[in-house]
């Protein structure tokens, strides 16, 4: 046990509850029992009439939902993704970068709701209810919690867990231990990083708007409590009295 919580701090996250969860890898019995259970899946499926994937394929084919225009439409929208993500890594104004991450991401929406034409349908055959059924066994068995106890002890308390948020959350971490990706794997694609980019120049240019701000305040109130000069008074002229005197001895 003390094994799998050392390999388990190598990856983890956080649950519905905010609770910190840990990834295991599987062992041996694991693995037989996930590939058993694929077996066993797929077998059920096929036997209730479930197609399966090289059926589903010319099933899409023959009603025209993918070919050749599907086909050169998913190069057209693959090819643009691409050019924009290379117009953004190559711009260094703020702005633009601002802009092209937007229309990358859009792209990659894209291309995404094109080919769900594809991987939609595919997504019911049997040999992926079968992936499923796999893979939720191994998420049975790779979960484990601060203590290094398994979340859950078998398949059957898997399936029957009642924090639907909690399982589908495993599941997906699962996922993507298994095709070799991070959690946080949409935070690194090219539109997420400008984002941050474009958040973090936003900030110092407030933070250096703020900081001036707060100086031009400074020096307005040192300003006004600095003691005002007094203007020396004028000396009054004694020309007239002279005079004055001058003509009364005359």
């Amino acid at each position: 046990m003390a094994e799998n919580t050392k390999d388990a701090e190598k990856r983890s996250f956080l649950g519905p509850n905010k609770e910190e969860y840990f990834v295991v890898a599987p062992n041996a019995n694991d693995v037989r029992e996930a590939d058993w259970n694929y077996s066993r899946t797929y077998t059920r499926s096929l036997t209730e009439g479930i197609t399966t994937s090289a059926e589903m394929m010319d099933i899409l084919r023959r009603r025209g939902i993918i070919g050749p225009e599907f086909e050169q439409r998913a190069a057209e929208l693959t090819t643009s993704l691409n050019e924009k993500i290379f117009a953004l890594d190559v711009a260094d104004n703020m702005d633009d970068k601002r802009d092209l991450a937007v229309e990358v991401a859009a792209a990659r929406d894209e291309m995404f709701q094109w080919n769900q034409r594809l991987n939609g349908p595919m997504a019911n055959t049997c040999e992926q209810l079968a992936e499923d059924a796999k893979l939720e066994y191994l998420t049975s068995s790779m979960i484990v919690d601060s203590s290094g106890n398994r979340v859950w002890e078998d398949y059957e308390s898997y399936l029957q867990e009642k924090n639907q948020a909690l399982a589908l959350k495993a599941r997906f971490e699962i996922m993507l231990y298994l095709q070799g990706l991070d959690s946080d794997f949409l935070e690194k694609t090219p539109e997420a990083q400008a984002m941050k980019e474009v958040e973090s120049d936003i900030l110092n240019k407030a933070a250096e708007a703020a900081a001036a701000i707060e100086a031009i305040e400074i020096e307005e109130k040192a300003k006004a409590a600095k003691p005002k000069k007094r203007a020396p008074r004028k000396r009054k002229s004694t020309a007239k009295k002279t005079t004055n005197k001058e003509e009364s001895t005359e």
